[in-house]
């Protein structure tokens, strides 16, 4: 049996519908990134080219959260927190309420992760 999975654990709810809202943020990201790299703009382009990159590292730390580790609960909101700041960056940089709308995905991953129910199953206090 892998050291990762503890036995008998079942994976909670709130850590499979973040790992789906991770999911969603990630697409988010990279049809953003990928819509936008087009634009005449220096920042525009660089600001989407770093939309693209942490869609496909929203992607990895998706995947990763299926096997209980505090270190991956810790990433993912790590990575959340930087999500919403490329989300305020990108309503300043485009002026587009659209692009702020985004935000409510990362905020309900933080959310979801600290629940107790995911604090327990990936070891966290």
């Amino acid at each position: 049996m892998s050291n990762n999975v503890r036995t008998g654990t079942k994976k909670p709810s709130a850590v499979m519908l973040t790992q789906i809202l991770l999911y969603l943020a990630a697409a988010v990201n990279l049809f953003n990134g990928f819509y936008s790299i087009g634009s005449q703009q220096t920042m525009k382009v660089v600001l989407a080219a770093v939309m693209i990159i942490f869609g496909v590292v929203a992607l990895w730390v998706a995947s990763r959260l299926g096997y209980p580790a505090p270190s991956r609960r810790q990433n993912a909101i790590l990575l959340a927190s930087i999500l919403i700041v490329l989300r305020i960056v990108e309503y300043f940089v485009w002026h587009n309420f659209g692009f702020l709308v985004g935000i409510i995905l990362p905020i309900l991953v933080v959310w979801r992760l600290n629940k107790t129910e995911a604090k327990e199953w990936f070891g966290s206090r």
